[in-house]
């Protein structure tokens, strides 16, 4: 697990910390089955998170129809003081499993956003937008929601989930306070002082970690599972807790 602290300091108000957690990528399958799910979920319960996302790439090709009912009963046990959030990866749409991937997170109790967006109404009056963007390999993106949003509005604080990174390039300077993606894996496989050594298509540019584009700040998940080999080299799976204040 790794834990990260931002603050969000836009006037000399009273704070707010919320405890948000992301998980992604676990592409259960061949290499992640049942017993990790229930792991990771007990794992997640134990940070009493406020809000719980899911940045995408839960099921894979070689997900059981079987296994579908079992997945959503563990997911449905991740517990959040407030919300839980989740986007489509691409891999939830391949292989006509888009409904499977709806039917889990409906079941789960995750609000599944599809270039769309939920407020979430704090005591001190501040306000979260969770904004999910869909993917962009079998999916539609809608920029478009993002035109009329600002980082700099004093009270709110804007939250994108997209599953590729490198579409953060697409969205004008300063609409985010923070965007949570997945996708890259990390690389999977990385090489000392180098870094990832292949990537997949929209997850080139942004591979791994903390970046600030265009104003818009980006932290990239190297998520949970893994594809094409059943193993990671200096790339350890994470779930990753997010202190946020919000002023």
């Amino acid at each position: 697990m790794r834990k990260y602290s931002i603050e969000n300091i836009k006037n000399n108000q009273s704070n707010k910390t919320l405890k948000l957690v992301q998980i992604t990528d676990t592409q259960i399958g061949s290499f992640y089955g049942m017993k990790k799910l229930s792991d990771m979920v007990d794992k997640v319960n134990s940070l009493n998170a406020d809000i719980v996302v899911f940045t995408g790439d839960l099921i894979d090709s070689s997900t059981k129809k079987a296994d579908l009912k079992e997945i959503s009963s563990n997911l449905k046990r991740i517990d959040a003081n407030l919300a839980k959030f989740s986007i489509f990866g691409n891999h939830d749409y391949r292989n006509n499993r888009k409904k499977d991937y709806e039917e889990i997170m409906k079941k789960s109790g995750f609000k599944l956003l599809v270039n769309d967006e939920e407020k979430i109404y704090l005591d001190n009056k501040k306000v979260i937008n969770i904004i999910g963007l869909d993917e962009i390999l079998s999916g539609n993106p809608n920029f478009k929601i993002l035109e009329n949003k600002d980082s700099k509005v004093v009270n709110e604080f804007n939250l994108l989930l997209l599953h590729e990174p490198d579409l953060v390039d697409k969205i004008k300077m300063n609409s985010v306070d923070l965007a949570l993606s997945g996708h890259t894996h990390g690389g999977q496989i990385r090489i000392p002082f180098k870094g990832a050594l292949a990537t997949p298509p929209y997850g080139r540019e942004y591979t791994k970690g903390f970046y600030n584009i265009k104003g818009n700040e980006l932290y990239v998940s190297s998520g949970l599972g893994s594809t094409k080999l059943p193993f990671r080299l200096f790339n350890i799976p994470e779930i990753v807790e997010f202190e946020i204040s919000i002023n």
